[in-house]
Formats: C-alpha cells, structure tokens, sequence
C-alpha cells in the first residue's frame, strides 16, 4: 500500500505493507496528497535482523550511526552511540530509493508515524532542495511568517501564544518549519514535525523577521546583522554537520536569510510588550 505527501516542496511515496500501514494522524494528514510524481519513494519492511554494515562509519550519535557505500547512505537508528547491534531500524538512501528495515519483534502490529517520520531524512532532502529545516515558533501575520528561536525553554511558544492573543496571529508550527528559497525570495514552510507543539499546518509564507529571543527583566529590541544576526540563525539550524554538500547549502541559504530578512535580538518580558516592541520594528522596517 502506498501513501502520497509534499512536504517543503518534495513529493515522497510511503510504501508499507498493509498488515503494517500506519492511519494518518495530525501530524500528517495534512500534508497527504492523492499522488505526485518524481518522489522520495520510502520501501518499508521488517527483518528479523539486520546484516553486518559495511563501508565507511561517517558518524556515530547517540541515536542514530551513518555509514556510508558506495553511492548509498545507511542510518541505523536507536540506541547506537557504541555500537549499530541496538538499532532498531536501517535505512539504506541512494539518490530517490530509500530502503527502510525494521526489526520485527519491535514492530509487531502497525508502524508508526513517528518511526515513518524518523525515516524520511528531512534535514537532507530539504538542503538538497535549497532550504533547510529550521527550530522555530512560526506564526502567520498579515499573510507573511514572524519566526521566533532560541534555546529551548526560553519562551518561543509564550511569544507565538502572544501575538496570537494580541494580535490574532495565527500558529502554524510551534516547533519546526523549513526555510526555502524559491524565485530568488526566502520563504517559511510548515512541516510534519511539531515536537510537543499542537500546532502542525501546511502553509508557505515570506518570512517577514526572524528574531532571536532572551529573557530579562523589561524588553528591548535591537536588529542584528552579519555575523552576529549569523551565528543566531545558525543555532536553529538542522543539517547534516558531517555532510560537506549539505553544510555548504544550508551555510548559502542562511547566508541569503540574514541578507534578505530582518533579524532582531528580542530580550524580553512574556507580555503584550514584547509583541509592541516587535511589531513597531517590523512596521518602521
């Protein structure tokens, strides 16, 4: 059985035995399609274990090890850090194939859409597509994406929940979005991925700011440039590190964001003056 999504612009093909196939949730839903073609193809089945893996080790993470064969990129997935013997999942990627094999004791009944999702890769694909999967709080307002980062805990949900009570913004991912460029211009995607946030919808806007958020005891704003509006871009940054061509593209498409786009430094109270302060900045831009 085969399921059909766009997600940031690319078209991918799920394809799950029935006795297998997951129900759409949230997360999902929105973003299915009926076909479309010049897809991802995703071929998922379980094995009762995985062969030894071969070629180079690229990296070893405490979730997920990458090796690399010949033309193709295995991940095997799960409590890994020292050995692949833990993973519960390969998933062997050559140009649009994408090999996914589950070990069967784990995933006796239905996949799940969260295993679905841990398998696409997005963070690769999008930077093959000039973008980049960014952590963020986007918002729409007046038909363009305000983006909020910084450090989890800090209050990047606080601020969307606020414009949304002051200023009827509407929440569109209250964790992720990718970035894009399309026709020379520098765009916000919404995607499936909304870690806790119950915020997950499919729209493409021009990014009207991005801003960079702290706390303190009264709000002030300043606008950033450079390097400096840079390295705050870059800390919300989802790539590939061990990847050259992926690092090299999304080092490009930040680049063009903090040309394109203004980015401030908000420090500030959780309250309606922090939502003053932002919008006086992006209206006098």
């Amino acid at each position: 059985m085969k399921k059909y999504y766009e997600i940031a612009g690319i078209g991918i093909c799920i394809d799950i035995p029935d006795d297998k196939m997951y129900e759409d949730e949230r997360s999902l839903s929105e973003f299915s399609v009926d076909f479309c073609a010049d897809t991802h193809e995703f071929t998922f089945k379980t094995v009762e274990k995985f062969d030894v893996p071969k070629g180079d080790l690229i990296t070893s993470q405490p979730s997920f090890r990458v090796y690399r064969e010949n033309n193709a990129q295995i991940r095997y997935i799960g409590s890994v850090q020292n050995s692949w013997e833990n993973a519960y999942i390969k998933a062997e990627h050559i140009g649009k194939k994408h090999n996914i094999e589950l070990i069967e004791n784990q995933f006796k009944d239905k996949i799940g859409v969260h295993t679905v999702l841990n398998c696409l890769m997005m963070e690769h694909l999008v930077a093959q597509n000039s973008g980049f999967i960014f952590h963020t709080s986007f918002i729409e307002y007046n038909n363009k994406a305000i983006l909020f980062t910084a450090p989890s805990g800090t209050g990047k949900s606080t601020q969307a929940d606020l414009w949304h009570k002051y200023k009827n913004a509407e929440i569109i991912n209250g964790d992720r979005c990718a970035i894009k460029v399309m026709n020379d211009k520098i765009f916000a995607e919404g995607i499936p991925f909304a870690g806790s946030s119950q915020y997950c919808k499919k729209r493409t806007l021009e990014i009207a700011a991005v801003v960079y958020l702290q706390q303190a005891k009264e709000t002030t704003i300043k606008r950033l440039k450079g390097l400096e509006a840079f390295r705050k871009i870059w800390e919300g940054v989802s790539v590939n590190t061990w990847d050259k061509a992926d690092m090299a593209s999304v080092s490009d498409v930040a680049s063009k964001l903090v040309r394109d786009v203004p980015v401030y430094l908000l420090s500030c109270t959780p309250d309606e003056s922090a939502v003053l302060a932002l919008l006086k900045e992006i209206e006098n831009k």
